[in-house]
C-alpha cells in the first residue's frame, strides 16, 4: 500500500488551464472574497484532480462533500480519502489508497514567534517535552510536533476536540489514539517546511510529489516508510502494540 503527498508554493499564480474538475468548483473558488483563498482552494482541488489521474486514471474530479467538522471528502465513498493542509503560499495534499485513512498538515518553522510555540508545548506530555528539548533546534522540534499532532487529529476528523485522545512518544518512535488505534506518521523537516502524513500503518510507501515554479509535475522521492533510517530530520511514529495501548501516558 501507498500514500501519495503533492505540493505547490503559490508564488507565481496557478496555472487555470486544463484543471480537470467541474465548473462549479472553479465558481465556488472565484466566490472568495480573498483571492489568496480562492487560489489556494482551487489549487487544492487541482493537485487533487490530478492526483487521481495518475494514481486511479479518473480523468475528472469526483464530486466532493463537507463533513460537518469541516473536512472535505469525497460523495462516492468507495472513492479514497484525501486530506489537503496550507501553510504560508503551501498548498499541500495527500490521498490514500482506497479503505484508508490520511491526515496531512504542513507548517512553516519559523512562521510562530517563540512566544506562540511556548503555548503550542502546553498540553503536551512529558516525553513530547523531553523529546523537544534533546533536540538541537527547539523551534523546529516544536514545530515538528506540533505537525505530527494535528495530522493524526485530520485524519480522526477529530480536530482540537480530540487531543485528550492522542498521546506521542517521540523518543520511543510511538503514539497512542484512543480512536484510531492502527496509525503510523511520517514528518520531515525540511529547510522552511516541516509535513506530516498520518496514513494506516499497512502503508509501505509514500510517494512524494510537487508542482514547481514552472508549473510542472515531478517527483520528488519514495519514502519507505518501515526502513529505520528514511531521512537525517525525519520522524515515524507507529501505534504501540494492543496491550501496551492504553498505558498511563508518559
Amino acid at each position: 500500500m501507498a500514500g501519495h503527498f503533492v505540493r505547490w508554493t503559490g508564488d507565481s499564480g496557478f496555472p487555470v488551464g486544463n484543471l480537470r474538475m467541474p465548473q462549479n468548483v472553479i465558481d465556488a473558488a472565484q466566490g472568495f472574497a480573498d483571492r489568496r483563498r480562492g487560489e489556494r482552494f482551487l489549487a487544492a482541488r487541482a493537485l487533487l484532480a490530478q492526483l487521481m489521474l495518475r494514481v486511479y486514471g479518473i480523468n475528472s474530479l469526483p464530486p466532493l462533500i463537507t463533513h460537518c467538522n469541516g473536512r472535505p471528502v469525497f460523495a462516492d465513498n468507495d472513492l479514497p480519502d484525501f486530506s489537503i493542509a496550507y501553510a504560508g503560499n503551501m498548498v499541500g495534499v495527500l490521498l490514500a489508497e482506497e479503505g484508508e485513512r490520511a491526515g496531512l498538515d504542513v507548517e512553516i518553522v519559523r512562521a510562530h514567534s517563540r512566544q506562540k510555540q511556548e503555548q503550542l508545548m502546553q498540553g503536551l506530555t512529558s516525553g513530547e517535552i523531553a523529546w523537544i528539548n534533546a533536540q538541537q533546534d527547539f523551534m523546529e522540534a516544536v514545530t515538528q510536533i506540533w505537525t505530527l499532532r494535528q495530522s493524526i487529529l485530520k485524519l480522526t476528523g477529530e480536530g482540537e476536540n480530540g487531543l485528550d485522545s492522542l498521546r506521542l512518544l517521540p523518543g520511543a518512535g510511538r503514539l497512542r489514539s484512543t480512536l484510531y488505534p492502527d496509525i503510523q506518521v511520517v514528518c520531515d523537516a525540511e529547510p522552511t517546511l516541516v509535513w506530516a502524513c498520518a496514513l494506516s500503518s499497512a502503508t509501505q510507501r509514500l510517494h512524494l510529489w510537487e508542482m514547481d515554479s514552472a508549473h510542472q509535475w515531478r517527483a520528488l522521492r519514495e519514502v519507505e516508510v518501515n526502513k529505520p533510517n528514511i531521512g537525517p530530520c525525519a520522524l515515524r511514529l507507529t501505534s504501540l502494540p494492543e496491550e501496551r495501548r492504553f498505558h498511563p501516558a508518559i
